[in-house]
């Protein structure tokens, strides 16, 4: 019993630092949480863009157009509007 009244006040300041360890922590790995998530979010928005850029440009080359969609003669407004619409998700300017 004596022992324990000797190290009750370092008892009591391992018990207070345990109890601001046990708010600190989750807030810390609810941080690091928020921070993954927009990291793969962010990730998922780069690979859906490169992936529409990578379709709008395969159908530009199916449509044939190498150049720029101002100079395209023999196609109708719509095929040239498309064109145009395609040229710019591609990145193509």
């Amino acid at each position: 019993m004596e022992i324990l009244n000797n190290y009750s006040g370092l008892i009591s300041l391992i018990a207070a630092v345990g109890a601001i360890g046990a708010i600190i922590v989750p807030f810390v790995i609810l941080k690091k949480q928020r921070k993954y998530e927009a990291e793969k979010e962010e990730l998922a928005k780069k690979e859906m863009a490169e992936m529409e850029r990578k379709e709008a440009q395969a159908e530009l080359d199916a449509m044939g157009v190498t150049d720029a969609p101002i100079s395209l003669y023999g196609y109708s407004k719509m095929e040239i509007a498309r064109a145009r619409y395609l040229w710019k998700k591609a990145g193509r300017r």
